[in-house]
């Protein structure tokens, strides 16, 4: 049985998780020929206060530009 674990930030609508599980399923269904009840989808949702990227924390009003960081910081 496939599982499907998605790890995302909190916000997506009820309707947008809906579509998010059906559209994997589908997919995988296709893919494997599988039937439905075979694939299981599974969505951490995970607070922006929780996540960082480029020592940044997510929740951080200009996470955006600050997590931008290409090249390390000189010594």
């Amino acid at each position: 049985m496939p599982i499907i674990n998605v790890d995302c930030w909190e916000g997506f609508n009820e309707e947008q998780k809906k579509q998010w599980i059906q559209t994997l399923t589908d997919a995988t269904v296709k893919l494997f020929n599988l039937p439905p009840d075979k694939v299981l989808v599974i969505l951490r949702e995970t607070s922006v206060t929780n996540w960082g990227q480029a020592g940044v924390v997510a929740s951080d009003p200009d996470f955006l530009d600050k997590s931008r960081i290409t090249e390390a910081a000189a010594g």
